[in-house]
């Protein structure tokens, strides 16, 4: 591990409630897979695996940067507190969900680790041969496995981004031929839903939600086009939300409408109702209503006269607070 990646790792652990270590495999494939890092927790440890020893420095600087994202309150975190009573059904939507917030991480990580001297040619060369072994080459119809491909084409379109912006256009632009000659398709789609992460100002908390909310959306639209089932990101995944304080201090019902949901409270077990942002439609907060019709009219009443932070803090639900 290099002295930056050693700060690094020292900055974490500053900040995270335990022990973070980092420990690389002996493989050297020449590929570069960041779906393939692992990690496993142990009491107050976290071991982060990196299985290839193939570019390892930028594996473990981006995951250490995307931890560092998460501890300081930078990038909202998401929940999972509904589910279909489909155990298959909600393990995809958590897989896929969760790939779809890493992007937005990525695109910060790996600017990051550009601005740190971690990108070069055989990073380049490593991230295009590990897209390869990922993913099969299109068909004449879209199949199967078009989500997929779609899922690690974005996160290939915002490394690309990264590249050109650190003067490696040429490695960027022979990348960019070969997804487009062997995944077309889902090429373009990974093309329009990276563009505005890219544009947008991933500094600011705020920015960071807009931008992950826009991406659920934008998922769901590209895949309805193909007449492809849709993930429904924006209903089924709870996001942290970030406020003012006036914002926190207002009543629910100025921000939030509460929507009686076909999903169960994964907690609670009973039908769920969903709060939905009156603005942005992105679920915010899961809460289950009072068994008995007759006690719920009361109960909505006083739940949208409750202030937002008193709600939060009643399901003990983090929030970023608007600076």
């Amino acid at each position: 591990m290099t002295p930056k990646l050693q700060k690094l790792l020292e900055q974490v652990n500053e900040t995270y409630p335990g022990t973070v270590m980092v420990r690389t495999g002996q493989e050297k494939s020449g590929r570069l897979r960041l779906d393939q890092v692992k990690q496993s927790f142990l009491a107050d440890r976290l071991l982060i695996e990196v299985p290839d020893e193939t570019e390892a420095d930028f594996s473990i600087g981006v995951e250490l940067i995307q931890l560092l994202l998460s501890l300081n309150g930078i990038v909202p975190q998401i929940f999972f507190g509904l589910t279909f009573e489909d155990e298959t059904l909600d393990q995809q939507l958590v897989t896929i969900a969760s790939r779809l917030h890493r992007m937005v991480m990525h695109a910060i990580a790996f600017r990051e680790m550009g601005k740190q001297g971690y990108l070069n040619n055989s990073t380049a060369t490593a991230f295009r041969n590990g897209i390869a072994d990922e993913l099969s080459d299109e068909q004449e119809e879209i199949d199967g496995q078009h989500l997929f491909r779609l899922l690690s084409l974005v996160d290939a379109q915002i490394f690309n981004a990264v590249l050109a912006e650190r003067e490696l256009a040429e490695e960027s632009a022979d990348a960019e031929r070969f997804y487009q000659s062997h995944y077309p398709k889902a090429n373009a789609a990974a093309k329009a839903l990276a563009e505005p992460i890219m544009s947008a100002d991933l500094t600011d908390s705020r920015t960071i939600r807009k931008t992950i909310v826009h991406l659920f959306a934008g998922l769901d639209e590209l895949l309805a086009k193909e007449n492809l089932p849709t993930v429904n990101a924006q209903q089924y995944v709870t996001l942290a939300p970030v406020l003012s304080e006036r914002q926190l201090n207002g009543p629910v019902k100025n921000l939030y409408e509460i929507f009686h949901s076909e999903m169960t409270d994964y907690a609670s077990k009973e039908k769920a109702y969903v709060g939905l942002g009156k603005q942005d439609k992105q679920n915010t907060f899961v809460i289950a209503a009072p068994k008995n019709p007759a006690d719920r009219p009361k109960f909505f009443t006083e739940l949208y006269a409750l202030s937002v932070r008193e709600l939060l803090e009643k399901l003990a639900l983090p929030y970023i607070l608007r600076k």
